[in-house]
């Protein structure tokens, strides 16, 4: 590894729930005002003191009255907050389900060297690889083992729960967390021309014997500290390499 982390000016934080937003906020001193950033979205942006560090997050749906997870809202955020904050690096961080049978454990936190979907089949040539994405993700060259951070894929998909077919596919791409929004977020960063990773952490154990919903409830703010804390390290990281 090289010694030297990847270096950026600005880092923006793509979160999907209110209930992550406040320890990242609280960890990474965004204690700013939350600026909309669209005047038909409820998604909004938090920068820090310095204007180096910002957070986009995707808001409450206004008709449903729930967070606004799923790949869709995330595509809007992460375009309109791009626009706004200019970022050199942007990480989708949140909740994930991860793997008993990979050694996954709560508050595991996956640092994402693969970003694919698992529930897009389109079992047509060409659109099968599109339908997986396989979305470009930057190589931070961090010091994992003093951040405690693992890496592995982090797959995408619009469900909770986890099919046969899904299960298939997330075994196929190694999988080590299963969420919602990073491979949404990747697309969008491609697209834009702008360097793009996931930091997840687990909330819950798809193979495990216990329902995802009750684990992801007891485990969720647990998971989240702990994720808070090693985003903080990692943007820490990557922030204070660009002003050497």
């Amino acid at each position: 590894m090289p010694d030297r982390p990847a270096a950026f000016d600005r880092v923006l934080i793509v979160v999907a729930m209110r209930a992550e937003a406040g320890p990242i906020g609280a960890a990474l001193g965004l204690d700013g005002p939350a600026e909309p950033l669209h005047p038909r979205f409820p998604a909004t942006l938090t920068v820090d003191r310095t204007g180096s560090v910002g957070m986009a997050l995707v808001g409450a749906d206004t008709r449903f009255d729930v967070d606004s997870i799923g790949t869709q809202p995330a595509v809007t955020t992460t375009l309109h907050a791009i626009e706004r904050f200019e970022p050199g690096l942007v990480i989708s961080a949140g909740a994930a389900g991860g793997f008993e049978s990979l050694h996954g454990h709560i508050g595991q936190v996956i640092l994402a060297n693969r970003c694919v979907y698992h529930d897009r089949r389109i079992a047509i040539p060409g659109w099968d690889d599109y339908g997986v994405g396989d979305y470009p993700v930057a190589d931070l060259r961090l010091p994992l083992d003093e951040l405690g951070i693992e890496t592995g894929t982090v797959s995408t998909g619009n469900a909770l729960d986890a099919p046969a077919e899904d299960l298939a596919a997330m075994a196929s791409s190694d999988t080590r967390a299963k969420e919602m929004e990073a491979a949404a977020v990747g697309w969008v960063c491609e697209r834009m021309g702008v360097p793009f990773t996931a930091l997840k952490a687990i909330t819950d154990l798809v193979d495990h014997h216990e329902e995802t919903a009750e684990q992801f409830d007891r485990n969720l703010a647990t998971a989240i500290e702990r994720l808070a804390d090693a985003l903080a390290a990692v943007v820490a990281t990557v922030t204070t390499a660009a002003t050497r």
